[in-house]
């Protein structure tokens, strides 16, 4: 890896770096049933990989409501979710996924890469979320959320932007990777022009992801010094 070449790497949460063990799905639940009456279909719905802006839009329409209901609660409902999120945080069951503590461990006192977060999250509710599996938020430099764009398409292009203006540089696409766990991150990946590396530690197991052409597939990040090489050597 070039001395002077920084690494940006995108990372997804949910299914990435922790297993949301249901209690994302329950709290988007009470967080509609407080703006909207209803959840909607919320217990078969697979959320996997989508934002919540989509989640929340999906569901709605499902449950009957109209379209300009939907706008007019669509934030207030990312609200109450990162209320319901804070709020439920001692008691939250959120795990580790392998090999995210040293791996986060050993990248932040790398001065060669830089931390960003993608993620389908309500940008209010991340830090919630990442403290109750132990993350440190201020890991993570900058981001682009779920509660920011529908189509998580664009979300790294949005976080990139945000990387651009927080360093006063430009970012190459191929400084970029990142890093997730369903079709939708590698869709994402392809869209901005960058690489993706995926973690079979979701919703999808490793042959439906290989589907998907990833640049890279790992089980998990659990086996450091494999997934350090695809990071310096992408």
């Amino acid at each position: 890896m070039n001395d002077r070449r920084k690494r940006v790497l995108l990372f997804d949460i949910d299914g990435t770096l922790l297993d949301p063990m249901g209690e994302g799905s329950g709290l988007m639940g009470k967080a509609l049933l407080e703006v909207f009456g209803v959840t909607g279909p919320i217990e078969s719905y697979d959320m996997a990989g989508k934002t919540d802006w989509s989640i929340i839009t999906d569901l709605m329409r499902l449950a009957g409501l109209a379209e300009d209901q939907i706008e007019a609660g669509r934030e207030r409902a990312f609200a109450a979710y990162a209320r319901q999120m804070e709020a439920a945080v001692p008691h939250l069951r959120m795990q580790l996924l392998p090999g995210v503590p040293d791996l986060l461990k050993g990248l932040t006192v790398n001065e060669h890469f830089i931390l960003g977060l993608v993620t389908g999250n309500v940008r209010e509710a991340v830090p919630h979320k990442l403290r109750a599996a132990g993350i440190d938020p201020v890991l993570f430099r900058f981001g682009a959320f779920g509660s920011e764009h529908f189509d998580r398409n664009q979300l790294p292009a949005l976080a990139l932007d945000r990387l651009r203006a927080l360093n006063g540089y430009e970012v190459s696409p191929g400084d970029v990777l990142v890093i997730g766990d369903t079709p939708h991150d590698i869709a994402c990946a392809r869209h901005a022009g960058v690489k993706v590396l995926c973690v079979a530690t979701g919703t999808y197991d490793r042959a439906a992801l290989a589907a998907f052409s990833p640049d890279f597939l790992q089980d998990d990040l659990s086996d450091i010094a494999a997934v350090m090489d695809i990071l310096q050597n992408y």
